[in-house]
């Protein structure tokens, strides 16, 4: 923070007339003259004085105007002539003075936006050329300038060409008088912008910042001679970005970036300011009651003043609460929620209008996902504001495709509680199309016609799956089986559950009568796919083997889970299932026998033949 000094506080006395040193009484032609205080500030004093001619001076034209301060005139007339009277010199009477105030003012005025004041005063009191006192008072962050004394008649100072001043013959009715003043510059604004759906920090919000002077509104605009500049076109103001640190350069602002949802204004004067938000972010809203923010710099202090200053954000959420993981069975009633914070500003007016005239939830799910459209019942839709169940009569779903959206009607937006939770509660199940290779996207987003927001498309549900080939078990090479039965239990218990398949929505239930479970066949390829179950243990029972085979006494057990049907995007071997043949007893009474004694009995005789002539030998 930094202290810019602004002027000293000096005044150049207005010349008295040449009377005064003959202490004659003189009376001016107009009865009262204007006064104009013209109130500066400055960031250096002038490297040489500047005397005052009492006429208006274009010397101080690049200086800005000091409005809000009040000067109040007293009359010390009789005062002066007594000193005088008293054989005391002008410039010792008048010093003499310059510290009186007696009685009540004579006049009191504020400077107006532009640091002027114009007040009218009597020429003379009591029969003598009036003199004055003008004194300024205190104002939070200005060193007050020291009491002026100004005597009449007043008459204009000529600069002469070898610099010096001479009286002018022309009295001045108006007199231009330029008090000069410190003021200190070194307060500090710092702003933090968030949302109000995640307290998230804001980038991109422009604010511009005022004050008031007596009935004028002023915003600051630029920077010259190391101070704000200020104008009344609130059009023309300079706009503070969120993101940014600003103070004042040599010509201009200084610019740096800083944290994100920050912004920064140093080297303000004391006063009393507006900061107003007239831009919000993108995709962010302003809302009302917090688009202009008083502040005041303190005198002396040094302790930034901080303000937090949200805009309306959204954020929705989608879940499934009742869900324990992402696995479920086909046909499974699957709980959604979607959340999502009502804004602050939602009885907000833009001119006599509502601001909100859309709120929309919009739920786009896969299309092995369906969603149960109906308002009622065990699976039932319900809309909520915080805790309490909204009538279905201010709200609409409406399916389109593989999604719906929920419209809360314009007319009852304004009635939702600001700053509540709106919660969409629905069911969904899958269907027929659900593949155990695949996970299930249901996506949902917001838009209220000011913001908007959406959850990733991530995988919210899947389903599992188990593959097996039946094989012959008395070879080597895996040959496959046809025509063997299956079917699929919960347990390895004689209470066991038996898993039913709808042969039209594939959906899953389950049966404790055999008869009506369904029932899995082996084709050609001896395969057969179990799939649309949640992850768990089951059990494969084979109540018919293929023909010529042994069936199996025990029951397979398997697990089904993210990896027992597909892996890295590629099916998951199936599991064997090996039967054996049946065993074999020899045939009785057919002709194959006798070719078989035929032929051992020529084997016997040729036998006989080799042994008889070997002895002969």
């Amino acid at each position: 923070m930094k202290k810019r000094m602004v002027i000293s506080a000096l005044l150049l006395i207005v010349p008295i007339l040449a009377s005064w040193f003959s202490g004659a009484d003189v009376y001016a032609a107009d009865t009262s003259a204007q006064v104009i205080i013209h109130k500066k500030k400055m960031t250096d004093l002038p490297d040489s004085l500047i005397q005052n001619t009492g006429k208006e001076m274009s010397e101080f034209d690049h200086y800005q105007g000091l409005g809000d301060v009040t000067f109040s005139v007293y009359d010390v007339t009789t005062e002066f002539y007594d000193h005088r009277n008293n054989g005391e010199s002008v410039d010792d009477a008048k010093q003499a003075v310059q510290s009186l105030t007696p009685g009540n003012p004579t006049a009191t005025g504020v400077t107006d936006a532009a640091g002027n004041l114009t007040l009218s005063l009597p020429k003379t009191q009591n029969g003598k050329d009036a003199v004055y006192v003008i004194k300024e008072q205190p104002k939070a962050g200005v060193i007050r300038a020291t009491n002026m004394v100004i005597a009449f008649p007043v008459y204009e100072m000529i600069k002469q060409s070898d610099g010096s001043y001479k009286y002018g013959t022309e009295e001045l009715n108006t007199v231009h008088i330029y008090p000069k003043n410190t003021v200190t510059s070194d307060g500090t604004l710092v702003v933090k912008k968030i949302g109000t759906a995640e307290n998230e920090a804001l980038n991109g919000a422009e604010f511009i910042i005022s004050k008031a002077e007596g009935a004028v509104v002023k915003y600051i605009e630029g920077v010259k001679d190391g101070l704000y500049t200020w104008t009344t076109d609130k059009n023309a103001a300079k706009h503070f970005v969120t993101g940014n640190a600003y103070d004042i350069g040599s010509t201009d602002f200084t610019e740096v970036a800083t944290d994100k949802g920050k912004l920064t204004v140093d080297s303000l004067e004391v006063g009393s300011y507006i900061l107003e938000e007239v831009k919000a972010p993108d995709n962010a809203a302003l809302i009302d009651n917090q688009t202009k923010t008083p502040f005041e710099i303190i005198e002396e202090s040094q302790t930034p003043v901080e303000k937090i200053i949200k805009n309306d954000t959204s954020h929705v959420e989608k879940t499934t609460p009742q869900l324990d993981g992402k696995d479920v069975a086909i046909g499974e009633d699957i709980q959604y929620e979607i959340s999502v914070n009502i804004p602050q500003g939602i009885a907000d007016k833009e001119g006599t209008a509502n601001k909100y005239t859309k709120f929309n939830l919009v739920d786009t799910h896969d299309a092995a996902l369906t969603f149960s459209n109906t308002p009622a019942g065990k699976t039932g839709y319900v809309l909520y504001d915080g805790n309490t169940i909204i009538d279905q009569s201010h709200y609409t779903v409406t399916e389109q495709g593989n999604g719906f959206t929920v419209a809360v009607d314009p007319a009852y937006i304004p009635f939702l509680t600001p700053g509540a939770t709106l919660k969409f509660t629905y069911f969904m199940h899958l269907n027929e199309q659900a593949d155990p290779t695949k996970g299930f996207t249901n996506e949902a987003n917001v838009d209220n016609g000011h913001t908007e927001d959406k959850t990733p498309p991530e995988v919210d549900v899947v389903t599992g799956g188990k593959r097996f080939v039946k094989i012959d078990g008395d070879v080597s090479a895996d040959e496959p089986l046809a025509d063997a039965e299956f079917v699929v239990r919960d347990q390895d218990s004689d209470t066991a559950n038996y898993l039913v398949i709808d042969p039209q929505t594939k959906a899953v239930s389950w049966t404790t009568a055999k008869d009506q479970a369904t029932v899995f066949t082996t084709k050609k390829d001896g395969l057969i796919d179990v799939t649309g179950l949640k992850y768990g243990t089951y059990y494969l029972e084979e109540i018919k083997a293929p023909e010529n085979y042994v069936p199996l006494t025990n029951r397979i057990s398997f697990d089904v889970n993210g990896s027992s049907y597909q892996t890295t995007g590629e099916l998951v071997s199936p599991e064997k299932v090996p039967n054996k043949h049946k065993g074999t007893l020899p045939s009785t009474g057919g002709k194959g026998i006798y070719l078989y004694i035929g032929i051992g009995a020529v084997l016997l005789v040729i036998a006989g033949i080799y042994f008889t002539r070997r002895k002969s030998y």
